[in-house]
């Protein structure tokens, strides 16, 4: 950039709206959680419940907040899984992805949202089963975490996730 033209169209370029088709391949849609979900490869749109298809953008508080993403995980049993069950299960998902469940425990409802500020997020998983709600905690590394909101769908577990980090 040798002169105050290349430069003045440089910041033009860099102040241009992304949402004007310029080479943006980025997926539109009215939440940013359903922008997330479509890459992410345990959950499919089609199959997801209509209360998780749009979440409200409701972040989840730690050192870094973190959004709700829906999740789908193949899953044949009748009830909500045990935390042993569900470390296979995350395990059998992240197989190909080199990835493997760190330790995982059960939560209360209490002990994960003590001052009801997810409970829209709950009430939505809720609705998108049939056997109630169970939270799970994954320890993901020695400051990472994540945690898990699921409920029974039809032949699945179906719910949402969100990232921690706790220093």
């Amino acid at each position: 950039m040798s002169d105050d033209a290349s430069y003045m169209s440089f910041l033009n370029k860099a102040n241009d709206d992304p949402k004007s088709g310029q080479g943006s391949t980025m997926i539109e849609s009215n939440s940013t959680s359903q922008r997330r979900s479509s890459m992410d490869p345990t959950s499919s749109s089609d199959a997801l419940p209509a209360s998780l298809q749009s979440l409200p953008d409701v972040t989840f508080t730690s050192d870094t907040d973190s959004p709700f993403e829906p999740v789908l995980f193949n899953y044949s049993g009748d009830g909500l899984p045990s935390s042993k069950e569900f470390k296979t299960i995350l395990s059998h998902a992240h197989k190909g992805r080199g990835g493997a469940a760190g330790e995982v425990e059960d939560l209360s409802l209490n002990d994960f949202d003590p001052r009801g500020e997810y409970k829209e997020i709950i009430q939505r998983v809720e609705q998108a089963g049939k056997k109630g709600v169970k939270i799970f905690r994954v320890q993901a590394s020695s400051t990472k975490a994540e945690y898990y909101i699921l409920t029974v769908g039809e032949r699945n577990l179906v719910g949402v996730m969100t990232k921690a980090v706790e220093s």
